[in-house]
């Protein structure tokens, strides 16, 4: 376990679960500390559950024009721009971070057809009430932990995703560069079949989030290395500075100049 004055995270005991969730994560600050009053969130190729006990946060779905409370909720993989603000003056979130088809394990319904802000109550209700029950009944973090994976093991359904999931570990390994074509070959199935298993399992277009693993892997060079843009550039595949800036400003609002800029802001929500 990894542990800093308001951070703590863990990797899953259970062997499979550790396929495809990254961590689960525990946040117990004040808002002061942080000095938060909102936080962008850059398009991201993970899905992450988060209940924030009683602290809740305003999620703004620019690209939509829309607003909710989040109290309980799991965020769905898209290109949207979103804000997170603070509602009370303390951030408590307890969470995981899991590969995008995770959702497809735990329910039946195709992704594509959930709100961008899934309200886990309204989706798994019993379920997800008594878990926040257990949660609120938990001395410290390894115990949620315990709770979070506990949770996950108990409703696991039984599917076969090894397409999508062989979809996903291709363009991960090649950090989002690579074509449909080759995708479809490798997997020996028509680029027709692998939008479906996209739409149903992860909610979004293959192409879509191809584009989110390039930009996170340009975030995360941004906010590591001093390297220059152009060195940036090239290293993600990008053979001409106005492509570069064109696609991370479109799909992230902002320029790779102002996202490095900005990136020490980017606090908790990722990397």
């Amino acid at each position: 376990m990894y542990v800093n004055p308001y951070f703590i995270t863990r990797k899953p005991s259970d062997e499979f679960l550790s396929t495809f969730v990254d961590y689960y994560f525990h946040i117990d600050v004040s808002v002061k500390q942080l000095s938060l009053t909102q936080e962008f969130i850059i398009p991201f190729p993970r899905t992450t559950f988060g209940y924030f006990f009683n602290s809740p946060f305003l999620a703004t779905n620019h690209t939509l024009n829309e607003a909710v409370s989040i109290n309980m909720a799991i965020s769905r993989i898209s290109t949207h721009k979103i804000t997170m603000a603070p509602q009370t003056d303390r951030i408590k979130i307890i969470g995981a971070y899991v590969k995008p088809f995770c959702l497809a394990y735990l329910t039946r319904r195709p992704v594509k057809t959930l709100p961008w802000a899934i309200d886990t109550i309204a989706l798994f209700e019993k379920t997800a009430t008594n878990f926040q029950k257990k949660i609120h009944a938990c001395k410290n973090a390894d115990q949620m932990f315990e709770e979070v994976e506990k949770i996950f093991l108990d409703n696991l359904l039984n599917r076969d995703l090894s397409l999508i999931r062989q979809a996903v570990a291709l363009i991960d390994e090649n950090a989002g560069n690579i074509s449909m074509a080759t995708l479809a070959e490798k997997l020996g199935v028509s680029d027709r079949t692998i939008r479906t298993h996209f739409d149903n399992h992860i909610g979004c277009t293959p192409k879509e989030y191809r584009r989110l693993v390039k930009i996170k892997q340009v975030a995360y060079q941004l906010k590591i290395s001093e390297n220059s843009l152009t060195s940036i550039a090239y290293d993600n595949h990008y053979f001409d500075q106005a492509h570069f800036i064109h696609d991370i400003k479109d799909i992230s609002g902002r320029s790779p100049k102002e996202l490095r800029k900005e990136m020490p802001n980017f606090r908790f929500l990722q990397f």
